[in-house]
């Protein structure tokens, strides 16, 4: 009967929106209830005692449904602060002005992860044998069933700073476990945590050992790679006798530099020689042939080509390239090898780690009250939405009686006048 009352209802707003959209209205002597809400003020206050009496009768029902029925449920909850990388790099800190390619960063989000996780449920459940506490021992779904019931009682909730999207944090968690027993809500809490902190060291500790043994192979490809660049760098300093190419370049310009000056110098003593005596004097052949042995010298020192400790400038400007490319080889090598020994003593430094990375801010405690339900507004709400239902079915019983005797009992043609038709016939009257 009360879907009949709502439908017929329904269907009057449509007809009543027809009328005004297609040029349509009813006779305001015969169909007075769209226009008029005297007539449903009168109705309520002509049932004002059989209102009264159900508001009486329902409002005593509610307490004792509220306050008798309902079981209270008290609650305990935990507040923490989530994962963060609080280990930071020991060794980066204060010598590596790199940021640690390795350490374990763990997200906020894995705690709802793990959180919402099947097995994190199963083990709630089994702890606290909530099939039995639900009553779904024989149900054939009871898994599923159980988790949607078990998330009305064991909640995590979060407190974001920020605002906007994408620019918010998440600052601190709170599992809330609600039951009928505050010990049970108290061991509720502690469990869920025990067993979140446990998956995250886990978790945390897996990330690590993964870690080490990624660097370790690095840390064994890098030192292979070394030692391969060393012998590379040894073979060619054996082979071109090049074992400081600088130092090597230096003593060459300087023993350059003081023959050039000294057959400079000879070049001199010569020409005045040979402006005081005419003829090959000894003199001027010593010094001739002290000419022959710088010009000598120093065309070794330009263009020889043979692999001494002391190069000539041609070969040390070809050999100079490839030495500085091994040389640089070596040592970009050499801060691989220490940072990954950097890196390695961190990794394993997290392994080895099996600290909680949650801080504990609030710890849970025995609820002196209860949490749940509200009892005065639950009275309040019943008690509010019967009474309205009554109403609505009061006045949905005259929409229907009156919609009855307009549409059924009374032609139905002459209570929808064309408008135009209407206007058409005043204008003639006129």
């Amino acid at each position: 009967m009360v879907f009949l009352y709502i439908f017929v209802y329904f269907r009057l707003i449509k007809y009543f929106y027809l009328i005004q959209v297609h040029g349509f209205y009813l006779e305001m002597d015969k169909f007075p209830i769209m226009f008029d809400l005297k007539p449903y003020i009168m109705l309520i206050w002509k049932n004002r005692w059989f209102l009264s009496a159900n508001f009486i009768v329902v409002g005593v029902a509610s307490v004792i449904f509220a306050f008798y029925i309902v079981p209270q449920e008290f609650s305990s909850q935990v507040t923490f602060l989530p994962p963060s990388n609080n280990m930071g790099s020991l060794f980066n800190m204060s010598s590596n002005p790199l940021m640690s390619l390795f350490s374990s960063d763990e997200s906020g989000d894995m705690v709802e992860t793990i959180f919402d996780s099947k097995i994190m449920k199963r083990r709630i459940i089994d702890k606290f044998n909530l099939y039995e506490n639900y009553k779904l021992t024989d149900n054939a779904n009871k898994f599923e069933n159980a988790v949607k019931q078990m998330r009305k009682q064991v909640m995590l909730g979060s407190v974001l700073k920020g605002k906007g999207i994408g620019m918010s944090k998440t600052v601190a968690y709170t599992i809330v476990c609600y039951h009928t027993s505050p010990d049970t809500a108290l061991l509720m809490a502690q469990y869920v945590y025990a067993c979140l902190d446990s998956a995250i060291i886990n978790i945390s500790i897996g990330k690590a050992s993964s870690n080490r043994e990624f660097i370790e192979s690095q840390f064994i490809a890098a030192h292979e790679k070394l030692d391969s660049l060393q012998l590379e760098f040894k073979e060619f300093q054996l082979a071109h006798k090049a074992f400081d190419i600088s130092e090597q370049m230096k003593i060459t310009l300087n023993a350059y530099a003081d023959i050039k000056s000294a057959s400079m110098m000879n070049d001199l003593r010569l020409a005045a020689l040979r402006r005081q005596y005419a003829g090959n004097t000894p003199e001027i052949i010593e010094a001739m042939n002290l000419k022959r042995d710088y010009d000598r010298k120093l065309t070794e020192l330009e263009q020889k080509n043979a692999h001494e400790v002391m190069p000539s400038l041609n070969m040390a400007s070809e050999l100079m390239p490839a030495y500085l490319n091994l040389y640089r080889s070596l040592e970009v090598q050499n801060q691989i090898i220490l940072l990954l020994t950097k890196e390695l003593e961190q990794a394993r430094l997290q392994e080895a780690r099996d600290i909680s990375p949650l801080v504990l801010i609030d710890p849970p405690y025995i609820a002196e009250y209860k949490a749940r339900p509200k009892r005065i507004p639950m009275v309040f709400t019943i008690t509010a939405a019967y009474i309205s239902f009554l109403m609505f079915i009061i006045i949905a019983h005259k929409l229907v009686a009156d919609f009855y005797r307009l549409w059924f009992v009374k032609p139905r043609a002459s209570t929808i006048v064309n408008v135009g038709a209407r206007e058409q016939e005043q204008h003639t009257g006129k």
